[in-house]
């Protein structure tokens, strides 16, 4: 796992979106253990409180099981996993649409882009 000092986006939320992207692509497993708190914030450099955020952000998702004493483990379900693809993949058009924004570029026009890309790569 890597933290971005200068992305801008708060160390806790990367956690959460590394977290989330890994179970995703297979690296976490459902019932993989994570990393413990103590552990994982000494690896990074942080703050404790700053991995235990996290971990209960992902709790209240459903992303992650807490287990006392046991450690916290992956508990991805599959109608979760369905709905963080979309939600993840909802992030990332949102991203697309506000940097087409910031460079000029019109909603017809990226759906265009969209469109063509799309039949190219078919």
């Amino acid at each position: 796992m890597k933290i971005d000092l200068k992305s801008g986006v708060p160390i806790y939320m990367q956690i959460v979106e590394q977290v989330k992207t890994s179970a995703l692509f297979g690296r976490y497993r459902n019932g993989d253990r994570l990393p413990p708190v103590r552990e994982l914030a000494m690896e990074l450099r942080i703050n404790p409180n700053t991995v235990a955020k996290a971990y209960q952000i992902l709790k209240d998702e459903g992303i992650i099981d807490s287990r006392p004493g046991g450690g916290n483990f992956i508990s991805l379900q599959q109608q979760n996993s369905g709905a963080m693809r979309e939600t993840m993949l909802s992030g990332e058009l949102k991203n697309i649409i506000d940097k087409a924004d910031a460079l000029g570029i019109t909603r017809e026009r990226l759906a265009e882009i969209f469109k063509q890309l799309s039949e190219e790569m078919q």
